[in-house]
């Protein structure tokens, strides 16, 4: 079934439509990359919180550092594995971060929203501020999860070949074969 060829205001409005679906696409994945990004920069600041150097390690935080150099491996060896290269290995890795940040953030919200419905807005006051052994462990447990499910698991594509056009080749003929053709 032929499509009649749309006019110019069409072709402009489809092709807005695409350069800002474009747009946004890149500005979600840059945001996602950079939250990612500080997820894993701030990772020292949540394990060495006093300042004391090994000395402020808790069991807690010498098991995620042990875990989180496990799967650091298990990524890495995915990566080379599936011929991935660095930036490719590391974008899925911060997007993968990014991601739970966010994740988190709704699940904040929603229970925000409820101790709202609630009634009980000064109890979400009370919540938030306070350091609590579970936080530490959500904390660390997500960002696991994060680099455990952003591991590659397929190489990367390769731009399809294009097929070759067959040509005819005409055979070259030496002086020495015209010699002998005679």
């Amino acid at each position: 079934m032929q499509h009649p060829e749309l006019s110019l205001a069409g072709k402009l409005d489809i092709g807005l439509s695409k350069g800002l679906c474009w747009l946004l696409g890149w500005s979600k994945t840059v945001s996602l990359w950079l939250i990612g990004l500080f997820m894993l920069a701030s990772l020292p600041w949540t394990i060495f919180e006093y300042g004391e150097g090994l000395a402020d390690l808790a069991p807690l935080e010498w098991l995620f550092m042990l875990l989180l150099a496990l799967l650091l491996w298990r990524h890495i060896h995915y990566a080379s594995h599936f011929a991935l290269g660095f930036w490719h290995g590391l974008h899925r890795l911060l997007i993968a971060q990014g991601v739970m940040f966010v994740l988190g953030l709704v699940v904040l919200g929603a229970i925000a929203a409820v101790l709202q419905l609630d009634k009980h807005p000064e109890e979400l006051l009370r919540l938030i501020p306070q350091e609590h052994p579970i936080d530490k462990i959500v904390t660390f447990g997500a960002v696991l999860l994060a680099i455990f499910l952003g591991v590659p698991r397929t190489p990367a594509t390769q731009a399809p070949v294009p097929a070759s056009v067959q040509t005819r080749v005409e055979p070259e003929i030496t002086p020495l074969a015209k010699e002998a053709s005679l």
